[in-house]
């Protein structure tokens, strides 16, 4: 299993960044590899809720429901998705501070077959390069648009 996690602190209060990030039809606005989001299921964002993202992994296209499985808003929301090559569960982790909004973003995959050997140590780095790069992006969204 490959861990990633990444914390920033962003000046828009605790209840706007849940919901912006804790809607995936908001990650095109901070994670360029994603082309599109859709919502599949219909009324207010809960439990149950899947999304198809429509993404790519170091040059891999790749299309992905992601079910929201944890929603705890503002505090915490987690989303998981199983494809042939991995299952993944990302979660997203929010506290108010004195500074502002402290935001964790966390990623756990679970590789499968082949990938399974040889997963941890080729994809651990693109994936921590990945999250490194979008968290940067998700906090100047935030700080200049919410």
């Amino acid at each position: 299993m490959v861990h990633v996690e990444k914390t920033i602190t962003v000046s828009s209060s605790i209840q706007d960044s849940f919901d912006f990030v804790a809607d995936f039809r908001n990650l095109p606005k901070w994670n360029p590899n994603d082309e599109s989001v859709e919502l599949l299921t219909e009324g207010p964002l809960r439990i149950g809720s899947v999304f198809r993202i429509k993404t790519s992994i170091n040059n891999r296209s790749l299309v992905l429901d992601y079910k929201i499985i944890e929603w705890g808003s503002p505090l915490r929301a987690s989303f998981s998705t199983e494809s042939k090559l991995f299952n993944a569960v990302d979660s997203v982790f929010l506290s108010a501070g004195r500074e502002g909004t402290e935001i964790t973003y966390a990623g756990d995959f679970e590789f499968k077959g082949i990938f399974r050997l040889i997963g941890p140590m080729y994809f651990k780095p693109i994936l921590e390069k990945l999250f490194s790069e979008n968290i940067l992006n998700l906090k100047s969204y935030l700080d200049s648009s919410i």
